[in-house]
């Protein structure tokens, strides 16, 4: 099936498939849960919501996570577990081994509840950024009881909507568009209703064909200069913030290694900031307004908080988490490189001064103590 809207697109129509009780005209929330890591796309947090539904986030999503989830949630309607190739926020990457546990919590749940199965949104819009060798990725929808040894807990892709696009690793982000397939008929049905319904059905045939061509004819060479240009840069950032680190005399800044994908996770250590910040959101502040209207300064990195991360102060081994992006320039990596540094050496100085207006400018724009007292998740 295509849909317009990109990944968005087929996420709308799922959760409505699973969390709408349908009456012809007639539309009745059930109010269901989805299951999603820490790191999970950022605009997961946005639709739920809209139809009644909660996420539930766990730190990692294994199938003690997925076990564990299940039997807290039984009795729920519209439950689903959200499944990415390629971590959105970490890069982490779904291994073969890490996918068939979760496929088997999936599968044998399932065959012990029939009447109220749990679904699975498997995201592949990553698949074949891969940024570290001898990985051995695995996409949730292909498993079947056969590779776990018991052909009678059937497919996964009676339970699974498996989601790809062009705009990710085959670098076709104008392209707006995604194609979902399962082999459930009556899931397919009700993608197909709300994709209508929403208008994500309307795909201009330009778009349908470039898009079905960039992912069947673009050459694996090609892919694989790309996944080389990220590790490259990538190896740049971790050594430019090794410098920092060296020049401050701790580690302020860690960027976690990503196995896929071309965003990572900056770590910010709370020992960098004078004053105490309650969130990912003010770090993203003090590095965007460290130097207040000046052209030359400020670093604009996504807070942890869009994608489930939650800092606690009473850690005191919790960092800050901003994500970053790997595909720009090496000019531009430079230049925040730079950034990052002169503003850890002017907190030295004025530390008070610059987080204090840098929240205060943050918060003039948007209530931000009200919306991270009320996240939900």
């Amino acid at each position: 099936m295509v849909f317009s809207g990109g990944f968005k697109g087929v996420f709308f129509g799922f959760c409505a498939s699973l969390l709408y009780e349908r009456d012809y005209e007639e539309l009745r929330p059930l109010g269901g849960r989805i299951l999603v890591p820490e790191g999970y796309y950022q605009s997961l947090r946005l639709i739920p919501p809209l139809l009644g539904a909660e996420l539930s986030v766990t730190p990692d999503l294994t199938a003690e996570s997925v076990n564990h989830w299940l039997q807290t949630t039984t009795g729920h309607t519209g439950r689903a577990v959200y499944v990415p190739i390629v971590n959105n926020a970490n890069g982490r990457v779904l291994s073969r081994d890490r996918a068939l546990g979760i496929a088997a919590a999936v599968l044998r749940y399932n065959q012990r509840h029939p009447d109220s199965p749990v679904f699975v949104l498997g995201d592949d819009v990553y698949e074949g950024s891969y940024l570290t060798a001898d990985l051995h990725p695995q996409p949730i929808g292909a498993i079947t009881g056969h590779d776990l040894g018991d052909a009678t807990l059937g497919r996964m892709s009676d339970y699974t909507v498996t989601v790809t696009t062009p705009s990710k690793t085959f670098a076709y982000p104008t392209c707006r568009i995604a194609f979902a397939a399962t082999t459930n008929q009556k899931l397919r049905d009700s993608l197909a209703h709300y994709r209508t319904l929403f208008s994500y059905g309307r795909v201009p045939q330009i778009d349908e064909l470039s898009g079905i061509a960039a992912l069947c004819l673009t050459p694996q060479t090609w892919v694989d200069d790309w996944n080389r240009v990220y590790r490259s840069k990538l190896a740049f950032l971790q050594s430019e913030l090794a410098n920092i680190n060296d020049a401050l005399g701790f580690n302020a800044f860690h960027l976690d290694k990503p196995e896929g994908g071309w965003y990572a996770s900056l770590r910010v250590s709370p020992r960098i900031f004078s004053t105490k910040l309650t969130s990912s959101i003010d770090a993203f502040a003090v590095l965007l307004h460290y130097g207040e209207d000046r052209t030359d300064t400020g670093v604009a990195l996504l807070p942890g908080e869009l994608f489930g991360y939650r800092y606690r102060p009473d850690n005191p081994d919790d960092t800050f988490i901003l994500r970053g992006n790997l595909a720009v320039g090496f000019d531009d990596l430079r230049e925040a490189t730079a950034r990052l540094r002169s503003m850890a050496f002017a907190l030295r100085t004025w530390g008070p001064q610059i987080e204090g207006r840098a929240k205060q400018r943050a918060r003039a724009v948007a209530d931000v103590d009200g919306i991270v007292s009320r996240l939900r998740n």
